[in-house]
């Protein structure tokens, strides 16, 4: 007997289980907690993501999803179980947090910052890598 994909049902306990089983449900929820703690700490700063930021957003991650028409964007999110208003919200966090950091990073004592060896090593491949990339 052969099932097809299309007549194969799994449900979301099953999904929770596998990643239970393989120790990915943790590191799963602790990213979704963290995005969570982030947006919250974006919005209590005032940060806001603009109409046009949001459409830039769906507009790169169309692209890089190779989806041209809405059919194909509406086609490949109920392929995952999604919906627009889930990568609206998707795309809105990843952009609040990338104004967090943004904010964040504007903020921080620099110097304190690069006294620390993990980012001097950072900082020292960097600009081992743009050297490079300007001298091969």
């Amino acid at each position: 007997m052969s099932v097809s994909l299309e007549e194969l049902e799994v449900g979301v306990q099953e999904v929770l289980a596998y990643t239970r089983f393989t120790g990915a449900f943790a590191a799963s929820l602790r990213e979704v907690v963290w995005r969570k703690l982030a947006t919250c700490a974006a919005r209590e700063k005032g940060l806001e993501v603009t109409d046009e930021e949001l459409q830039k957003a769906a507009d790169v991650f169309r692209a890089a999803n190779n989806l041209t028409t809405v059919q194909q964007t509406e086609k490949w999110l109920q392929g995952r179980g999604l919906d627009l208003d889930a990568l609206e919200n998707y795309l809105e966090t990843n952009l609040l947090i990338y104004k967090f950091k943004e904010a964040l990073a504007q903020e921080a004592d620099q110097q304190k910052l690069l006294s620390l060896p993990a980012m001097r090593e950072s900082l020292r491949e960097v600009a081992y890598q743009e050297w490079l990339r300007k001298n091969v």
